[in-house]
């Protein structure tokens, strides 16, 4: 449940969180932000996590790519729910191109074409 910092003649502000779910390496410079974190390693640890996340205020998740890869069945649960919107990042070992895949796949389902990576030629 979502608690008003203040209200104004009928103006709420909402105070939503930022949270991380990944490997130990990566999160710590996140956590070291300010960011709600989880480390995870294994699929049921991830699952554990993004539950958790759904039940609270989140507006936005960051998760790593290998963590993604884990629990790609289960985000597709969550994908009608306006928050909290997850976008998926690069770890500390490398990008593994699941990230721009996801992004390339939203844009092309928002405006008809791929107009991120369009090649000219084609």
């Amino acid at each position: 449940m979502l608690r008003p910092l203040s209200s104004a003649k009928g103006c709420v502000i909402v105070m939503y969180k930022i949270g991380l779910i990944g490997d130990r390496d990566t999160i710590m410079g996140f956590r070291a932000l300010g960011l709600d974190t989880y480390e995870v390693i294994t699929r049921e640890d991830t699952a554990a996590a993004l539950q958790s996340v759904m039940k609270e205020d989140y507006a936005l998740i960051f998760m790593t790519e290998r963590t993604y890869a884990l629990v790609p069945d289960l985000l597709r649960e969550f994908r009608e729910r306006s928050l909290p919107v997850i976008n998926i990042i690069p770890d500390n070992r490398g990008n593994l191109g699941l990230g721009m895949k996801r992004m390339r796949s939203m844009v092309e389902k928002a405006v008809g074409a791929d107009i991120l990576f369009k090649e000219e030629g084609k």
